[in-house]
């Protein structure tokens, strides 16, 4: 049993990175992100870093945890803003804010729930959109970080299962094993 010193309730997104756990926790009254827990898997230690401090500011609860080559990113939707992790133990951290090309509001329209996905390799971060008529997500796009483009990919064949949750996975793979019968 690993006993951790601090009490702390874990919320929101996690996702492990060279040996390193870490997961939000969130303030209940608010529900802003106020730290970032570290737990390194080979020696059991925790390690927390409180948000104001590193950002003089609270992050949104929607804030999606990536793996940005090898280092924790930290995606948020509001600013459309992306916080890497540089130094874990100084607790360093790099900012990029990035702007969306002027057509994408063309490609989006203006009724749609927005959501990060994550990032595929280092210059595609994957969003997914829903329109408020619909429970599953209509589109994804990617949007190349480098590049300042959109691709939008529409899901479709989908329809009958409207009215039920739909996730989307990045870097998901399944082994299937096809049985021959003879």
């Amino acid at each position: 049993m690993i006993q951790c010193c601090k009490p702390h309730v874990p919320h929101g997104s996690e996702i492990c990175i060279n040996g390193v756990l870490y997961y939000t926790t969130v303030e209940k009254e608010s529900l802003m992100v106020t730290t970032v827990v570290c737990f390194d898997i080979s020696s059991e230690k925790f390690s927390f870093m409180k948000v104001t401090e590193t950002f003089n500011r609270d992050l949104p609860r929607s804030t999606t945890m990536i793996n940005y080559n090898g280092k924790l990113g930290l995606l948020m939707a509001e600013d459309f803003e992306l916080r890497v992790l540089e130094d874990a133990g100084k607790h360093e951290w790099s900012t990029h804010v990035y702007m969306l090309p002027p057509l994408w509001k063309n490609l989006v329209g203006e009724e749609t729930n927005l959501r990060f996905l994550g990032l595929k390799g280092t210059n595609e971060i994957v969003l997914s959109c829903k329109y408020p008529s619909t429970f599953m997500p209509s589109y994804v796009f990617y949007y190349n970080i480098e590049r300042n483009t959109i691709r939008r990919l529409q899901i479709q064949g989908m329809e009958e299962f409207n009215g039920k949750r739909c996730y989307i996975y990045l870097n998901h793979v399944e082994n299937i094993k096809l049985i021959q019968a003879y």
